[in-house]
């Protein structure tokens, strides 16, 4: 049996064992400010982060830190997930990102 990279195994839980919907209701603490979210990328299993953090008027804004956004290759803008976020869908959130050249691996998050 070929042995899955990182990325690979990360989209079979994924797919067969509901791991989004897991990390977002058992990692994502009620009333959240701040999440970490870090991603694991498809091609070279290079691992980066992304933070969705609220701002002095409650809403979340993404930071993507040295990445450009692009580099993500998510097909879905922006203010989509920080809009999925401000409504508290993070598995919505988690799946646009997994949409792209990345995977959500692990997400702490601290109220």
């Amino acid at each position: 049996m070929k042995k899955l990279t990182q990325n690979q195994e990360i989209k079979r839980l994924n797919n067969e064992e509901g791991y989004v919907e897991f990390l977002a209701e058992h990692c994502v603490v009620k009333d959240a400010r701040e999440i970490r979210i870090h991603t694991v990328a498809g091609m070279c299993d290079n691992k980066h982060l992304m933070t969705l953090k609220k701002n002095i008027d409650g809403d979340f804004k993404l930071s993507t830190h040295i990445q450009a956004y692009s580099n993500f290759g998510i097909p879905h803008s922006k203010y989509e997930l920080e809009w999925a976020a401000d409504k508290g869908n993070f598995a919505a959130v988690f799946k646009m990102i997994n949409a792209g050249f990345q995977v959500v691996e692990e997400v702490k998050s601290r109220a």
